[in-house]
């Protein structure tokens, strides 16, 4: 009997999340009533109902990134773009067929290139300890990203950690060789790649590893051929 109370609740369960479309949700997010929505997302988080449906996080997410640019925010929101992400990291535990993340693709592009932007910024300014911490939250996305492990080699390198900057420059190299296609990634992506790519291939440059530095740039050559950015980031290291 108890087997069947079991399976009836968790039948219940199972279609209260199917059922679940959280327009309370959507109506705060297009009134762009920001804090709100951050509260009223994180309640869904924390119901045992829907703890583990991705949609309330990509809400929240959403909330707390669209806060981050209100100047006068509470100061409980104070780190409201660092929380986003990990917000997002915690979506992608519950999103394992990213069904959720394809949905608002949009939204995700958005806050990873300003990511990125934040990234380039440090590291044009020789700034590698601060673009550190902001590369290990490009992982809240994908512990497989592309981009990221290279940029976590060239940061890393940077900041004298030179074993580990190999690692990651290897994990890279393996899972850029396993791509199919460069159509796989979001736009954003592969701008990072390019950039990150650069930027490896800089530090082997500087290690006099003229060899290595050109071999990293070939990773990105097929696919990349035809950018002029990419054209011009070649031309430094191999031209």
């Amino acid at each position: 009997m108890k087997k069947l109370i079991s399976l009836s609740l968790s039948m219940i369960t199972g279609l209260f999340l199917i059922a679940q479309d959280y327009d309370d949700l959507l109506m705060l997010k297009a009134d762009q009533k920001w804090e709100k929505l951050i509260i009223s997302a994180e309640k869904y988080t924390l119901k045992d109902a829907t703890k583990n449906d991705a949609v309330p996080y990509y809400y929240m997410a959403c909330g707390l990134y669209k806060i981050s640019f209100v100047g006068d925010r509470k100061e409980e929101f104070k780190n409201a773009f660092k929380n986003a992400l990990g917000v997002i990291g915690k979506m992608d535990r519950k999103d394992p067929d990213k069904e959720v993340f394809n949905k608002y693709q949009d939204f995700f592009e958005e806050i990873k290139g300003t990511l990125f932007e934040m990234i380039r910024n440090d590291i044009e300014a020789d700034d590698y300890r601060r673009s550190f911490g902001w590369v290990m939250n490009m992982y809240k996305f994908n512990r497989d990203d592309i981009g990221a492990k290279f940029l976590d080699g060239t940061c890393r390198y940077r900041n004298g950690d030179k074993a580990t900057a190999r690692t990651k420059w290897n994990e890279g190299t393996d899972l850029i060789g396993a791509l199919g296609s460069i159509d796989e990634l979001l736009e954003i992506d592969r701008e990072i790649i390019k950039f990150a790519l650069y930027e490896s291939a800089k530090c082997q440059l500087d290690a006099k590893q003229s060899a290595e530095a050109k071999a990293i740039m070939n990773l990105g050559a097929q696919w990349f051929e035809e950018d002029d950015d990419w054209k011009e980031y070649y031309d430094k290291i191999v031209n």
